[in-house]
């Protein structure tokens, strides 16, 4: 019997219908997992209904091959060419699917990602009022800087959420952020893949973006959020445009197994200026097709000029009353002691060192907290950095398993 949303949550059904209703929708389609997919014109994106065009696709990072690590692209459900689509001229939107929920959740608690605040400890303008940091594991690559961008490759995996059962809002994600802490509240720029159920409304894998304007104090349409739950986001791809297509909420197929085959997702983050009217645009590709942007404008400088830190790794949340509880796994579930095919990695890892889009390798420095003051982390990062290797600079990164 299905769950009666207005009842349940009447907070996020008004919000979901407001979204809706502001969209000008010409088909909608499902995948084969379940997604409905709401397909819009590109251009009502924008009230102008002028789309920015993407940056030059050569600087892409390229798929490393190493014959002692052989690994392999992931695939998308729209790479099957059966899978229906929308009409030519129109991209994809995943509509949020409030059917799968099974408590009431706010609106608020619904839409924010606070453990980017966590991050970051060097930052500039970190305050007492910084949420406690309770139920957030991070392992991850740090690194300070000015910077205009950020690629590389993540290995993706499934890992088990919600173990021990708790609130059900437990997350693991592999990602990055890009943030700059110079105007007065942190910005943050964030990609990967995350296991979300109240996200995703399952427990697999999904490419994402999110992004804050004012340090996770509150999201909304032009201030921040996750994919395209709120305004910012500009869909590009689409069939029309790059014959594949891939937008922020897709799931992914073709994970990696344990001690088997191992696969990975290239992200490309790009502060790119466009050459015929001088405007900056944050562009993001996966597996080399530009996905979309988010206009630097939002940013009202800061993270719209330059990044000041980047890190990527691991992020785990666990909503249990004692986090460290937890056996949420992060990446494989395997720590980063166990290395090739048992442990995640993120590899080939480079920054954007200028706007014209040079790339240089990543050089950062392990950190690592844990969700309770003075608790065991049972995650673990491995770094090797510009390690003279085909991987270039990178990492493991996972648990809480330890090593075999």
């Amino acid at each position: 019997m299905a769950i009666d949303q207005r009842q349940m949550n009447p907070e996020l059904f008004k919000w979901h219908a407001a979204r809706q209703a502001g969209l000008k929708i010409v088909k909608t389609t499902t995948t084969p997992s379940g997604q409905i997919l709401d397909w819009v014109p590109i251009e009502s994106q924008n009230p102008t209904g002028i789309i920015a065009p993407p940056p030059p696709t050569a600087s892409m990072p390229v798929r490393a091959e190493d014959k002692h690590k052989p690994v392999k692209a992931v695939g998308f459900e729209l790479d099957d060419p059966k899978v229906e689509r929308g009409p030519a001229g129109t991209v994809p939107l995943v509509r949020p699917d409030l059917s799968r929920l099974t408590r009431t959740i706010a609106l608020k608690d619904y839409m924010t990602k606070k453990g980017g605040l966590l991050v970051n400890k060097g930052r500039r303008n970190r305050k007492p009022t910084d949420p406690n940091p309770a139920g957030y594991f991070h392992n991850i690559d740090g690194q300070n800087g000015v910077f205009f961008g950020w690629d590389g490759f993540l290995n993706v995996w499934d890992p088990a959420i919600n173990n021990p059962d708790g609130a059900g809002d437990d997350h693991s994600i592999l990602q990055v952020w890009l943030q700059n802490s110079s105007a007065p509240q942190l910005q943050s720029l964030e990609g990967g893949w995350t296991v979300d159920h109240s996200l995703n409304g399952d427990t697999q894998p999904h490419i994402f973006t999110y992004y804050t304007t004012n340090g996770y104090n509150q999201d909304g349409n032009n201030l921040g959020g996750y994919n395209t739950l709120y305004s910012g986001w500009v869909q590009y791809s689409s069939p029309s445009t790059t014959g594949s297509v891939v937008f922020p909420g897709i799931r992914i197929t073709g994970m990696s197994t344990w001690a088997g085959t191992q696969t990975d997702v290239s992200m490309k983050f790009q502060l790119y200026r466009e050459p015929n009217n001088g405007q900056l645009n944050w562009w993001i590709a996966v597996q080399g097709i530009w996905m979309g942007y988010y206009p630097a404008s939002l940013f009202n400088g800061g993270l719209g000029n330059c990044v000041d830190w980047v890190g990527c790794g691991g992020e785990v949340y666990s909503s249990l009353p004692n986090p460290e509880l937890t056996k949420d796994q992060m990446g494989s579930g395997w720590q980063a002691q166990a290395g090739w095919t048992k442990a995640a990695f993120l590899r080939n890892l480079r920054n954007q060192s200028d706007l014209n889009g040079a790339m240089v390798s990543n050089d950062g420095a392990a950190e690592s907290d844990t969700a309770t003051a003075g608790g065991a982390d049972p995650y673990s990062i491995q770094m090797d950095m510009e390690s003279g290797t085909n991987w270039g600079s990178y990492f493991y990164v996972g648990g809480p398993t330890p090593a075999p």
